[in-house]
């Protein structure tokens, strides 16, 4: 017999090779695209806040106004201002600017959820007395109200159409 026939043949095999562990980068596609998605949420959601953290800024500046306004006995014209300032900071210069009279009333009015300033004719007159103090604390209180109610209103008035 030769030498090689005495010798077991399975100590002629080498070692079994077990399979490295699978790497975790780079991730499925499936991965990326739900890291994609949770950032632009991620993204939305700041967004949204500082809009609304901006809103509320802008509104306690203007109810701060109107407080002044009321504690220097302010004219109607002043309170008309500020009323108009206030919308400003949610339309654009074009859309109300140029709104004056009882253009100003209707969309004063649109955007209330009770009747402000309750007659036309009225308003349009009080809003060329500049001399005569005939803001009342109706008036201010009617103001507060707006100025409070309107980001609701612009909602609601955006969704109906």
């Amino acid at each position: 017999m030769s030498p090689l026939a005495n010798q077991d043949p399975l100590s002629q095999l080498n070692d079994i090779i077990a399979p490295t562990a699978p790497n975790w980068f780079p991730p499925a596609p499936i991965y990326w695209f739900l890291l994609l998605i949770g950032c632009a949420v991620i993204f939305a959601i700041f967004h949204l806040i500082k809009k609304q953290h901006q809103q509320r800024k802008q509104q306690k500046r203007h109810l701060s106004k109107l407080i002044q306004l009321q504690k220097q006995e302010a004219n109607f014209v002043e309170l008309n201002q500020l009323l108009k300032g206030c919308v400003l900071s949610y339309f654009s210069r074009a859309e109300v600017a140029s709104l004056h009279g009882e253009q100003w009333f209707d969309f004063l009015q649109k955007y209330s959820v009770t009747p402000i300033f309750d007659d036309k004719e009225i308003f349009v007159q009080r809003l060329y007395q500049i001399d005569i103090q005939n803001v009342d604390e109706e008036d201010y209180n009617a103001a507060r109200k707006w100025i409070i109610n309107l980001p609701k209103q612009i909602k609601k008035v955006k969704k109906d159409v």
